[in-house]
């Protein structure tokens, strides 16, 4: 009985070499217990044993050929949406934190009206009257002033200076919040990968389940073996169902949490190659952006010294004065209003500028050492899992053979059906662990690339043995 896999599409793109080779529970060329047997895939995915010509019309008669119950699946049918950099700029586009921080670049950009401006505020302009208490006959007075706020020296460049860095500030800020965004989508990628390569080794197992299935029961109607058996390859066809059933509910969840993150495109194939680290460089986006937090925090530090006291004011009047009063005609004149410096008024001020210079400080050196740590943490764990997925594919092969030598032994009366089942949960467990290893090594060359602060821009075709 040869194993055919079923037409359903690439599960993984990083678990190519499981769709390639099949599940070890049935081996090339071996059947489970029936030499003449054959076998048909429905178009469920269901398997049916039938008995060539060498079986009577009885024993065929005695055997019905009942096609494995189809696992309903509740998740609608995926399509690959473009690429995982296509998602990065679709969850960018949705993401409320980053329209906050666009928000707040443009109003730090909105104050360089007010360092472009000729006086540091707005013109005010004011008016007066006053007659004597005989009458307005006797005496009147009218004064009309207009005033401005002058800028302090050095005031404006100071100005200019804290828009200038604000707005790259937040510029640094958006490229972290996309870092952080794909470091959301890497992780979203890798878990549905996982969960598809599950569901695909699930999906095999319940086929195998369906095979040996069918040849217990052809083997019950002649003798060969108890009840029992049958009994123990039904719980295991039930079991297998019941793990495909959930492992097709942990996918759709998976799925569903990534499309919460794009806006509803799907994770596709695709292998992201590592980037070249940036953090050495200065590259890094958290390092650009706690670097530009430095200098936004500098500029103000310098408004502050640059600002002792209140815009002082000069303005402009005009007096007349008419009727029985010491001065009659039109005089004009001007006004300067200069504020004096306080304690009261500097020292939060200063206290608070080199507060948040200090911050910023401390966090551009946490953050260097923090960088350069995950980026160790990286490089480790992915040669672990590397190593890891060696050591995998060892176990893979082994397990291969071992159920391929078990199937012999049970035709050949030499094993028990539950010795074989035994075999063939052992071979399960070791189609398992190699796709999880081999997604491991993926999300550890994501993290990488994480880690050196880089996007999913990247992006190589589907690994080995996945055209399916």
């Amino acid at each position: 009985m040869r194993y055919v896999m079923a037409a359903a599409p690439a599960a993984s793109l990083m678990l190519a070499f499981i769709a390639a080779v099949p599940l070890p529970a049935v081996s090339q060329g071996t059947n489970l217990g029936t030499a003449q047997g054959t076998t048909q895939r429905t178009v469920d995915g269901s398997v049916r044993g039938e008995a060539r010509s060498g079986q009577t019309p009885a024993t065929r008669r005695s055997t019905p050929r009942r096609a494995a119950p189809a696992v309903p699946s509740t998740a609608a049918p995926i399509a690959a949406q473009g690429t995982l950099s296509d998602h990065l700029e679709a969850a960018v586009a949705i993401d409320a934190e980053s329209h906050a921080i666009e928000a707040q670049r443009e109003a730090a950009r909105a104050r360089s009206a007010f360092s472009d401006s000729l006086v540091p505020g707005s013109f005010a302009a004011s008016g007066s009257f006053r007659a004597d208490t005989r009458g307005p006959g006797m005496a009147r007075e009218a004064q009309v002033d207009l005033a401005a706020p002058l800028w302090l020296p050095g005031q404006r460049s100071a100005v200019a200076s804290t828009v200038v860095r604000d707005v790259a500030s937040a510029d640094e800020r958006l490229r972290l919040r996309r870092l952080e965004l794909a470091n959301l989508l890497r992780e979203a990628w890798w878990e549905v990968a996982l969960r598809r390569a599950e569901t695909r080794v699930q999906r095999d197992r319940l086929a195998t389940a369906g095979d040996i299935l069918g040849d217990v029961r052809r083997r019950l109607n002649l003798g060969e073996v108890a009840e029992p058996d049958l009994l123990l390859a039904q719980n295991e066809r039930v079991a297998a169902e019941l793990a495909l059933a959930q492992a097709r509910a942990a996918e759709q969840e998976a799925e569903l949490a990534y499309r919460a993150l794009t806006g509803g495109a799907a994770p596709g194939q695709g292998v992201e190659g590592l980037a070249e680290p940036r953090a050495a460089a200065g590259l890094h986006p958290a390092l650009r952006a706690a670097s530009a937090a430095v200098a936004a925090a500098e500029a103000q530090v310098r408004l502050v010294a640059a600002t002792p006291i209140d815009n002082p004011e000069l303005g402009g009047y005009v007096m007349r004065q008419e009727g029985t009063v010491t001065e009659q005609g039109t005089s004009f004149g001007l006004r300067l209003r200069v504020p004096l410096p306080s304690a009261a008024r500097n020292r939060p001020r200063e206290a608070a500028a080199r507060s948040e210079l200090t911050s910023a400080t401390s966090r551009l050196v946490q953050t260097r050492r923090l960088t350069d740590a995950a980026v160790q943490r990286a490089e480790v764990a992915l040669r672990a899992a590397e190593e890891t997925e060696s050591i995998a594919r060892r176990r893979l092969a082994i397990a291969r053979q071992q159920l391929a030598s078990g199937n012999r032994a049970f035709q050949a009366g030499e094993m028990t059906l539950f010795d074989l089942v035994r075999v063939r949960q052992i071979a399960i467990d070791a189609a398992s662990a190699a796709a999880r290893s081999e997604v491991d090594v993926g999300l550890g060359r994501a993290r990488l690339n994480q880690a050196f602060g880089a996007e999913p821009v990247a992006l190589r075709g589907p690994s080995r043995g996945s055209g399916r």
